[in-house]
């Protein structure tokens, strides 16, 4: 269930006795193969009908996830906090599969916030990002929640969704001042706040650099949780006895605002807007397209963040990525190009497919607005003809070979060449077409024609990233990264039903018996369709 890169981190939680990190991330899988499995055994079964396995394996789940949550938001500074969170997270995540039919609005309450909410957080304190945003989804106010409450609920599920402008556009709703509940005002009041350092929060993370208040900046999130929590925590005056300390506490606000207090320098660190200008980059033009990126996108995934940190957006280096379906190669593509564009160079992006080359040019509109992106799959250019590009010009191997034989020059002022799918490079024993050969004829042609460009090859089928590298290294005389983390944003369970041999012989008997009893019919009767059942 869990990829290397995720299984590492589990394994580096805090030591608890009685906890075998070594076996943790498998018999995290377990519990969630075998929820899935009681969950079928109870299917059509009526709500009072316990499962004593399942009840076990929730038990479990729910002492993992306490411990962990607790360590995650009391020790924010501790090297292994992540990893604390993602197991908490993870374990909640498991417990709501298991209480799917179980009906429970989301909340946050005088003594607690509900598992949704800390799932959610916990998952951003991990930096696991799809997590949250999948999480998120089960936050649901109840429908009696008041307008603060409701409010807040959906900013958190806004900020795990990057959906950072419905947050700040969003009106602050106001405390029921003429209420007789001062509990009830309380409440609100630290509700009201939380809200304020949540939607703050959403501020900073679109914007280049914080400024200090008597700057003109804004008051920063963690100032207002930081409030919340000493608000929420009070010492009772001579109400203890042997120099006892006795509190007043409003458990829930104070949770969530340790959570979110954990949150705020973690999350800001993976801000796309924050990303620092490449060289040779104009800083405002960096600037808009980062603003125009993160509306859609606001945060950098690990692999996103190490291969910056590599110098992947810096010209002259070229890089192999080799990232799994869904692991962000998209996001990495596009600042790339940015990059070029943005020192007035010219970009060529290949796709295998004429499908893909249209997907790709709808793609490249939606963040480059102010550039001709071209999908070239006209077959009309004739030889001697003036090839004209656009700033970003996207198409196959093939039309890209033939346009290179009828005007190289065109291709000279190129800065970055992209190859979608690039196994395909590699054409298979069985291929006896010429798409492998033409893809690198494609290649080889376009940096004899813009020596100065740099590549850019993409794949989530390329086992040997680094071999391609070298490669491509030699090729330019240029340094080429190997980017081929083995992290994946999203996880899995494989698992196979297994029935005796003696009823599927039976089966196969009564199918036999159907097909002499009723000649006529092209299909088993539906009488007999509802008895071929297996267990």
């Amino acid at each position: 269930m869990f990829d290397p890169t995720t299984a590492a981190l589990i394994r580096a939680a805090p030591p608890l006795e009685g906890l075998d990190l070594d076996n943790l991330p498998k018999r995290l899988t377990e519990a969630f193969a075998d929820i899935v499995s009681a969950r079928i055994r109870l299917r059509g079964a009526t709500a009072d009908v316990e499962d004593a396995a399942l009840a076990a394996t929730v038990a479990e789940l729910r002492r993992i996830a306490a411990a962990h949550e607790t360590y995650a938001a009391l020790l924010p500074d501790r090297e292994n906090r992540a990893s604390a969170a993602f197991v908490a997270a993870s374990a909640h995540q498991a417990i709501s599969l298991a209480l799917r039919n179980v009906d429970a609005n989301s909340h946050v309450d005088m003594a607690a916030i509900s598992s949704d909410i800390c799932a959610t957080l916990l998952f951003l304190l991990a930096e696991a990002h799809a997590d949250a945003a999948e999480a998120s989804k089960r936050i649901i106010p109840a429908p009696d929640a008041g307008p603060i409450e409701r409010a807040l609920l959906l900013a958190i599920r806004g900020l795990a969704q990057g959906r950072l402008g419905g947050i700040v556009s969003a009106g602050e709703p106001e405390i029921d001042d003429e209420s007789d509940d001062l509990h009830l005002r309380a409440l609100d009041a630290l509700r009201l706040l939380l809200l304020r350092g949540v939607t703050n929060l959403a501020r900073q993370l679109r914007l280049r650099v914080d400024l200090a208040p008597d700057a003109g900046g804004m008051v920063p999130a963690s100032t207002l949780f930081a409030q919340v929590r000493a608000l929420a925590s009070e010492p009772v005056e001579g109400a203890g006895m042997s120099g006892e300390t006795l509190l007043s506490l409003y458990p829930g606000p104070l949770h969530l605002a340790n959570l979110l207090l954990g949150l705020e320098g973690d999350l800001l660190a993976t801000a796309l807007a924050r990303i620092p200008t490449p060289g040779g980059v104009d800083e405002n033009g960096w600037w808009q397209t980062l603003r125009r990126m993160a509306r859609q996108r606001p945060y950098l995934w690990r692999n996103h963040r190490q291969a910056i940190a590599m110098g992947y957006l810096e010209q002259g280096i070229s890089s192999a990525i080799s990232f799994p379906t869904g692991g962000g190669k998209s996001t990495l593509a596009e600042l790339k190009i940015a990059t070029a564009l943005l020192r007035g160079e010219r970009v060529i992006f290949l796709a295998p497919t004429h499908a893909l080359v249209g997907q790709t040019q709808r793609a490249l509109k939606g963040t480059f607005q102010d550039y001709s992106i071209l999908a070239d799959v006209d077959e009309d250019v004739g030889i001697a003809e003036v090839v004209e590009l656009g700033q970003v010009t996207v198409m196959t191997p093939e039309r890209c070979l033939m346009l290179l034989s009828v005007d190289p020059d065109a291709f000279s002022d190129l800065g970055l060449i992209v190859f979608d799918e690039c196994h395909l490079l590699h054409a298979r024993e069985d291929d006896r077409s010429r798409r492998g050969l033409d893809a690198m004829l494609t290649i080889l042609n376009l940096t004899r024609a813009a020596p100065a460009a740099d590549l850019l090859l993409l794949s989530a089928m390329m086992k040997n990233t680094e071999e391609i590298a070298g490669w491509v290294a030699h090729l330019t005389g240029r340094n080429c990264l190997t980017l081929d983390l083995n992290w994946k944003p999203t996880r899995q369970v494989r698992g196979c039903v297994v029935y005796p041999a003696e009823q599927i012989a039976t089966l196969r008997d009564t199918l036999t018996q159907a097909r002499i009893d009723y000649p006529d019919h092209n299909q088993p009767p539906v009488s007999i369709k509802n008895t071929l059942l297996a267990q």
